[in-house]
């Protein structure tokens, strides 16, 4: 261990401090899948963005795989019922599951050799972020998020300097994804692994009952996960399999946005949601629902503000970001900007299910999405084309929404009915 090492593991961190590095390293992450885009669509072209776009695609469902949702219950195991070496073996195993089920989905999709072979190579990538993942659970739990955040930023920054310079220089998605796993390895074995050896004993531990036990409790929240990016991943699955890789580059750089939309609408919630569940517990249903009513017209306020402001600027933004020309494509652009809208409704309304501990039914609420997604996605997408994969969308979106929000009137109302009791 350095003296970097020591002196990063030894000083006094505030709560504060803590919050800062992890939000900074989420941020830097939260930011990479739109600066790699950028880059490839600029440097390559649309139809090498197209390539990129669906191993992106196929790789983030593969890290669901991947993650198997134990961050939270790895965090939560404050007892260590489970040692280190149970969930490093763990994520050995879903590692390799995720290269299968890369290579199986590509297999599925018909890609070419071509593409076959970047989707493996980022499959491939992403086995850093699954055991990167493992050592920041290991962080938290030890109280040292800081080290989570500082190694993130380190890591995803210093690997999209390697992709961009690479990229720039060999023009090849092949050898810039290549390096840039190189690197991605490194800084794990360089700067994690140190901290991770001082904290556990890291070994595989092939104890069949206890993986299999940690497998069966982490099983809810992958599949809840892993079904939620499913539906994402619908339209792009029907685009590679009926249309080109230039439209596939176009529908992701239409799409992002709709992302990001969710993911800056959680910054504005995410402080809102302990008044919630303060007010349901101590059945206070009037301030509940004045609380409800406040987050839901911020929320719909926000939507607007959004919908609005990229119906005017959105596309003219896009086409400088991305320097591509996106005429014909404001309808399918501001279809998906309103999913997104949804999206965010939906990531409310499932904390308010979660605190009326109602959240058995959002699992139930997004595989029934997923299968009128699923069927509706061919009809639409060869009658309307990319129109028609951004419908498929907004419907699976618009399905959560709608039965969401009939769990919450109903449980809103047996409460009421108790109450009155």
């Amino acid at each position: 261990m350095t003296k970097i090492h020591k002196y990063l593991l030894n000083r006094e961190v505030s709560l504060k401090e803590n919050t800062l590095w992890f939000t900074m390293g989420t941020l830097c992450s939260s930011a990479t899948s739109v600066l790699l885009m950028v880059y490839v669509t600029h440097l390559l072209g649309v139809d090498e963005a197209g390539v990129y776009s669906i191993a992106y695609s196929i790789a983030q469902l593969m890290l669901t795989i991947g993650w198997f949702g134990t961050r939270q219950f790895q965090v939560s195991d404050v007892e260590e019922e489970y040692s280190f070496s149970d969930y490093f073996t763990m994520k050995i195993i879903t590692s390799c599951v995720a290269l299968l089920g890369g290579l199986i989905y590509a297999l599925i999709l018909h890609l070419n050799a071509h593409k076959f072979m970047i989707t493996f190579l980022y499959c491939s990538f992403i086995v850093c972020d699954i055991f990167a993942d493992l050592f920041s659970a290991r962080f938290q739990q030890e109280d040292r998020l800081y080290l989570s955040g500082i190694s993130y930023i380190l890591r995803i920054g210093g690997y999209n300097v390697i992709f961009l310079v690479s990229l720039f220089i060999f023009r090849s998605l092949f050898i810039s994804i290549s390096l840039a796993f190189i690197y991605s390895l490194m800084e794990l074995v360089v700067f994690d692994y140190p901290f991770i050896k001082r904290m556990s004993d890291l070994k595989v531990h092939f104890d069949i009952k206890k993986i299999m036990n940690l497998f069966k409790n982490c099983f809810p929240l992958f599949i809840s996960s892993f079904v939620s990016t499913f539906i994402v991943n619908i339209p792009k699955n029907a685009i590679e399999l009926n249309l080109s890789s230039s439209i596939q580059t176009y529908y992701n750089i239409i799409f992002m946005p709709s992302s990001i939309v969710n993911m800056f609408c959680m910054f504005i919630f995410v402080p809102m949601y302990t008044q919630i569940a303060k007010k349901w517990h101590e059945d206070d249903k009037k301030s509940f629902i004045k609380v409800v009513q406040k987050v839901f017209l911020i929320a719909i306020l926000f939507s607007v503000f959004v919908f609005v402001g990229c119906a005017l600027l959105g596309i003219p933004f896009l086409e400088l970001l991305y320097g591509v020309t996106l005429d014909g494509y404001k309808t399918p652009f501001l279809i998906l900007i309103g999913a997104g809208c949804l999206t965010s409704l939906n990531s409310i309304l499932s904390y308010i299910m979660t605190v009326m501990r109602k959240q058995q039914f959002i699992l139930y609420i997004y595989i029934v999405a997923l299968v009128v997604s699923q069927v509706c996605i061919q009809f639409l997408i060869t009658r309307f084309g990319l129109v028609g994969a951004s419908i498929d969308y907004l419907i699976g979106m618009l399905c959560i929404t709608m039965f969401m929000f009939v769990i919450f009137i109903k449980t809103l109302n047996q409460k009421s009915k108790r109450s009155y009791k």
